[in-house]
């Protein structure tokens, strides 16, 4: 429980965190606004409304995926969260609790990421907004490439459309995203025990960097090796040599995290731990 404890004070102190906003209120304001606003213009053109199943459709195109997937980086870059407060709670609990809670904290939030960004993404199609379990008559309108052009955008991935319902879709792309964002949080967090901070931002945004520089070249068999490539759920699960399975996906991710979770662990109980200041 007193990890738990130590969890939940970390998002006590979101509400009074400039940081916190900035990231959703980038996610609103850049990442998005382009992709939701073309599709809102198609439905008030033709009276109709989109279901709001957006987010894993979004994640494919390159350039919004690096984007928003690098707001993680912002989001975790006062790991090791070590303000005033972190010296009583760990003479408190104890190293190891305190350590645990750090990592629950970091898992917890990158659930909290997905799932805010998903209703961000859905909730800027109002009022066109469409509840239903089904991709709607919309999306698999604007997977036609010749309408999505006459809207100057891309066209929606049309096998995603076709191998997933939208429930399978959202479920399985939340995952890979809660793989990728748990990672991006652990290698800042264990980074930045035994080094700089800055270095832990750079190896992270090095770590983002990477799906779009294996896409820009070609060289898909990198896919392997960049989890925030797993979070375009259109080239995984294929049956491909470049396109890894979902039960690669998931072992690998979590045999990564669980391995930076034990190195994290073991470095909080034999590293010196300094207060930072609040980012």
């Amino acid at each position: 429980m007193s990890s738990v404890r130590c969890m939940m004070n970390h998002f006590r102190k979101w509400r009074r965190s400039p940081r916190i906003w900035m990231v959703f209120l980038i996610m609103m304001t850049y990442c998005t606004p382009y992709f939701t606003t073309t599709i809102r213009q198609f439905c008030q053109d033709y009276q109709v409304s989109c279901a709001g199943w957006l987010l894993p459709l979004a994640l494919t195109a390159q350039n919004r995926r690096l984007w928003i997937m690098l707001l993680p980086v912002l989001l975790f870059c006062d790991a090791p969260f070590l303000d005033e407060q972190q010296p009583f709670l760990i003479v408190r609990t104890g190293r190891l609790r305190w350590g645990i809670g750090q990592l629950l904290y970091i898992f917890a939030a990158s659930a909290v990421f997905y799932i805010v960004s998903f209703l961000i993404m859905a909730l800027m199609m109002l009022p066109c907004l469409e509840f239903t379990m089904d991709w709607g008559k919309v999306i698999r309108t604007l997977t036609q490439g010749y309408i999505a052009q006459s809207y100057q955008m891309d066209p929606l991935p049309e096998t995603v459309v076709l191998q997933y319902t939208p429930l399978q879709a959202t479920l399985l792309c939340g995952a890979s995203v809660w793989v990728a964002v748990s990672l991006t949080g652990l290698l800042m967090f264990l980074c930045n025990l035994w080094a700089r901070k800055e270095v832990g931002i750079v190896l992270a945004g090095a770590f983002v960097g990477l799906s779009s520089l294996v896409e820009r070249l070609g060289w898909f068999p990198g896919r392997y090796i960049s989890p925030v490539s797993w979070v375009n759920i259109k080239d995984i699960g294929l049956g491909t040599d470049w396109s890894p399975s979902w039960t690669y996906v998931f072992a690998v991710g979590f045999l990564l995290i669980a391995a930076l979770s034990a190195a994290i662990l073991l470095s909080v109980r034999r590293k010196s731990i300094d207060v930072i200041r609040k980012v």
